[in-house]
């Protein structure tokens, strides 16, 4: 555990981040260090680093499960947090969930101590992490105030979560928001989902396995969502109890993100179609409907499917350089 070399004087506030070592905890954190934060992570004891090996000097770590209410309860009092950023959550990739304990353990239990042990300090704004896979499966764009009917626990026990921080926000008057997340992606994504993977295919000239070109999702880079983070935790008391949806609101097939990814890479590799079934989540395209978002914050993404796809075919291709 180390020291920021910036003055305490001259930072902006104290930062706790759960979840910090993934894929978008990572890259908030990176962003807190680089405007000045005092950033502090809350990880558990088999967390991995690579991540953020540029930043590790300017961060300090802190080990407990989510599960510990004990420990993490006395991780808050120490570190006196004034902004909190809650991602941390049972993995899900490519379809593949943790088994029920850890689904409830971290996802909902999890929440439920972290929120209870910050009622402790005088946190200005506390975030938490919603999921797509909150809502009822259907063709229509996703709204906050659509009913929600999960038919997974990886989706129930989110929701349950988001349901709770509703609840400390209305009736203990607490700052605390909810973005729930699309189809977030950029460099650090997990190597097992789909665009870092075919990324890797494209850069490595290797066919790529896929399920079906029609499948739609609604993509969002990750630096777009971190600055939703950062202006959700600033306006938390203004907007608390409320959720958002954290997407661009537009549906791209997964046949299109892979065309833009061989064009930009100008790989000529085989796209091989058909090789895996799809889940049944896939028949649906989960797409945000951004409106309650952009009318309740200055938000809006800002890049461009392509541009994004650069930066994180440049990332890949920068790690995989000898």
């Amino acid at each position: 555990m180390t020291d920021s070399s910036a003055s305490v004087s001259a930072r902006p506030g104290v930062a706790l981040v759960t979840g910090g070592t993934g894929f978008v905890g990572s890259n908030l954190a990176r962003r807190l260090v680089r405007d000045g934060f005092e950033v502090h992570l809350l990880c558990r004891t088999n967390s991995n680093f690579w991540r953020l090996d540029d930043v590790l000097p300017r961060l300090h770590r802190h080990v407990a499960p989510l599960e510990d209410a004990a420990r993490v309860a006395e991780i808050v009092r120490s570190v006196r947090p004034e902004y909190v950023f809650h991602l941390a959550a049972s993995t899900v990739v490519a379809g593949t969930t943790a088994g029920a304990d850890d689904l409830v353990g971290v996802n909902l239990l999890g929440t439920i101590h972290l929120l209870d042990a910050c009622a402790a300090v005088d946190c200005r704004g506390l975030v938490t992490t919603g999921d797509s896979f909150e809502y009822s499966s259907t063709q229509e764009r996703l709204a906050e105030d659509a009913a929600c009917h999960p038919d997974t626990l990886h989706g129930i026990s989110k929701l349950a979560a988001t349901l709770y921080a509703q609840s400390v926000a209305k009736t203990q008057g607490r700052p605390v928001v909810t973005l729930r997340l699309f189809s977030t992606y950029g460099p650090g994504d997990h190597p097992r989902r789909l665009v870092p993977r075919v990324i890797a295919g494209a850069l490595a000239g290797t066919p790529l396995s896929l399920s079906r070109p029609e499948i739609a999702r609604d993509w969002v880079y990750v630096d777009d969502v971190i600055e939703l983070y950062l202006e959700a935790s600033r306006k938390a008391r203004q907007h608390a109890g409320g959720v958002f949806n954290a997407g661009s609101g537009i549906a791209t097939s997964v046949g299109a993100i892979v065309e833009s990814i061989l064009t930009l890479t100008g790989s000529a590799v085989a796209a091989q179609w058909g090789v895996f079934p799809a889940p049944p989540h896939d028949a649906f395209p989960w797409i945000a409907d951004t409106r309650r978002t952009c009318a309740a914050f200055d938000w809006r993404p800002q890049t461009a499917l392509d541009d994004g796809l650069r930066l994180a075919i440049a990332a890949m291709a920068a790690r995989a350089a000898p």
